[in-house]
């Protein structure tokens, strides 16, 4: 009877507990399901709010299309970037720095940034800044070098973070074109995920303890 006792306050808590942390799923962040032409959309403007974040500055675009535009423009003649080339998966990708930093938020809940695909869009060797902060506090600071005709895969592992900052520099021209003003940078596949809140594992534990109160009186 006592073990009996004992190992149900125990499942119970197990249940709370993982009911509390279920929250904490990695989310692989593709932008494939979002409708694009090639000519590019504002994330923040045309889907406002996607995937529970902010995103200023970022422009979504579907790589493939994107050849076309590329071609007619003649930059380069064959329409393939780094647009088409850090492409993960089909078939669209979001375009960093363009216009200006690159920012993601979370204004309701933290989240751990695990991991992106970053490429160059012009320039290869390009350096590309990413920060992290919980505020205004600047948490995390790394800086990766980015190929312009293949995707590389950068792990970050940045915690209980609500601000994501993207700051492009550097490199060498890939594709003939040598104008200075195209240091963006290609992200696809952004890997996160949301940290419950502390609310969350509190409940759990209030219960649970409840629970062990409750037991100790039945048996007493």
């Amino acid at each position: 009877m006592n073990t009996k006792l004992f190992l149900l306050p125990l499942f119970v808590l197990t249940l709370l507990v993982s009911f509390a942390v279920s929250g904490r799923s990695q989310t692989v962040i593709t932008f494939d399901e979002l409708k694009e032409t090639g000519s590019g959309t504002w994330l923040q403007i045309d889907h406002p709010g996607y995937q529970g974040l902010t995103w200023n500055g970022i422009l979504c675009n579907n790589a493939i299309l994107f050849t076309n535009v590329a071609a007619l423009r003649k930059s380069p003649t064959n329409g393939l970037t780094g647009n088409y080339y850090g492409m993960v998966s089909s078939s669209n990708v979001v375009v960093l720095d363009y216009g200006g930093n690159s920012e993601i938020d979370s204004s309701s809940t933290n989240f751990n940034f695990l991991s992106a695909y970053l490429t160059g869009e012009i320039f290869s060797n390009l350096n590309i800044e990413v920060q992290g902060f919980s505020g205004t506090n600047l948490l995390y600071d790394q800086t990766v070098v980015a190929s312009a005709t293949n995707e590389t895969l950068f792990t970050f592992n940045y915690l209980d973070i609500n601000r994501l900052v993207f700051i492009s520099s550097g490199g060498l021209p890939a594709f003939g074109i040598t104008d200075s003003e195209f240091t963006y940078s290609i992200m696809d596949n952004f890997t996160i995920e949301f940290v419950p809140e502390p609310s969350s594992l509190l409940l759990a534990t209030a219960g649970a303890l409840l629970l062990c109160r409750l037991l100790k009186r039945k048996r007493a």
